[in-house]
């Protein structure tokens, strides 16, 4: 009787062993995050317009790397709120370096009417302006977008002379938070900062 009886809970143990085993893998299933999908989103500043081509003899421009705050340098967007906070959107990225593209959109925008030559400047190329830009903010608010800018346009010779010196700042333009808005916006205005640069050029 009492090996009929170990006989029988010796068959009954793998049982209670598979039912525990399964479980416990039931149990750890349902305590794995459930995947989520990834809402991150890219955007580039766009000219948006085609490039005419340069008439006889264009003036010819070097522009230098543009320059932005420190704050800036970041693949997240940012997002200004009253005059000191900074918020960064981690899943709406700048798909280049902000700095990049808006050398980039420059170059594009300025070509239509000047030849461009990008830094460093070749030695064999000669240049009749330098075009320095110093971003001082390209953002997101509150209130619109932000977009202003030191410009300055130096005629190159023996003797640099700055002919012109000044703080561009675009109007602002009301943004209702869609960050796909705020590229196309900030796109505008570094066009429109471009105008500014082939106004300030000497007709010569």
């Amino acid at each position: 009787m009492n090996a009929s009886r170990s006989a029988m809970n010796s068959s009954r143990f793998p049982v209670a062993l598979l039912l525990c085993s399964a479980f416990v893998l039931l149990a750890g299933c349902t305590l794995l995050p459930t995947p989520q999908p990834d809402r991150t989103r890219h955007y580039v500043l766009e000219s948006g317009a085609a490039v005419a081509t340069p008439t006889a003899q264009p003036v010819r421009l070097g522009l230098r790397n543009v320059e932005i705050p420190a704050y800036l340098k970041t693949k997240a967007m940012v997002v200004r709120s009253g005059n000191n906070e900074i918020r960064y959107n981690d899943t709406a990225r700048w798909a280049e370096p902000l700095e990049a593209g808006i050398t980039r959109l420059l170059r594009e925008r300025l070509a239509g009417r000047a030849r461009i030559i990008t830094y460093p400047f070749p030695a064999n190329l000669e240049r009749d302006y330098d075009v320095t830009v110093r971003v001082l903010s390209a953002e997101g608010h509150d209130r619109g977008v932000l977009f202003s800018a030191v410009v300055e346009l130096t005629r190159v010779g023996d003797t640099a002379t700055i002919v012109s010196r000044r703080v561009y700042t675009a109007p602002v333009v009301s943004w209702n938070g869609d960050f796909a808005q705020l590229a196309s916006q900030l796109s505008a205005a570094v066009a429109n900062l471009a105008d500014e640069v082939l106004a300030a050029v000497p007709q010569e």
